[in-house]
């Protein structure tokens, strides 16, 4: 318990910094929206330092692009629940994770879904991640490019890689850094209640 209130302080103070640092008008964590009540109870193990927020905050919409070069935005997923995660080249856990974010977007990125698996690359030159997806076989990985290095002037990404969890309004409900066993039989059942509980847009806001 005293380490999750540890992670969970940490993070507060990363994103004040982050804020501090980007000046007022970047100052989207300080928004609080709706209230989500109690945590889910029983989190897998191999989710221990997932922090499930009791109030939803704001998260930058910034814009990305698609393999094509489209743009496309956080607030283009709003409806369903999010689990964006933020991973590179260089990161080896990114490499070990990548396998189970494919499954996981094979389970989940179909019409009708209540739940979008996002990846996103934070390396800053296309030709290198495409050459790393086709060295790896990993061509069957949806992914976006964040080749403008705007993520890391809001959230801290010193560690890699990150996973964002949004609700259906768009706002940041959930936060873990580093490798998440993935494949651990007991994490769709959590992500379905994740789910359950915030893939429907909610009507208040916290005051």
């Amino acid at each position: 318990m005293l380490k999750h209130v540890v992670i969970a302080l940490a993070l507060a103070v990363g994103l004040a910094g982050t804020v501090s640092a980007a000046g007022p008008q970047d100052s989207v964590f300080s928004q609080k929206y709706n209230r989500n009540g109690k945590p889910i109870a029983e989190k897998p193990s191999v989710l221990k330092d997932f922090i499930e927020f009791r109030t939803a905050r704001g998260f930058p919409d910034i814009e990305f692009t698609d393999k094509e070069g489209r743009p496309v935005r956080p607030s283009d997923w709003q409806g369903s629940l999010v689990l964006l995660d933020a991973w590179a080249t260089w990161s080896e856990h990114s490499l070990r994770e990548i396998p189970h974010i494919i499954r996981l977007q094979e389970r989940w990125n179909k019409p009708g879904s209540k739940v979008k698996v996002v990846a996103l690359s934070v390396d800053l030159k296309k030709k290198r991640v495409d050459k790393f997806i086709e060295k790896h076989h990993f061509e069957a990985l949806d992914t976006y490019y964040d080749l403008k290095d705007q993520l890391s002037d809001k959230v801290p990404l010193d560690v890699l890689p990150a996973f964002f969890v949004l609700d259906a309004n768009g706002h940041m409900v959930g936060f873990v850094r580093g490798f998440i066993d993935l494949s651990d039989p007991t994490v769709e059942p959590y992500i379905e209640k994740l789910a359950a509980k915030y893939a429907a847009p909610a009507a208040k806001t916290a005051k």
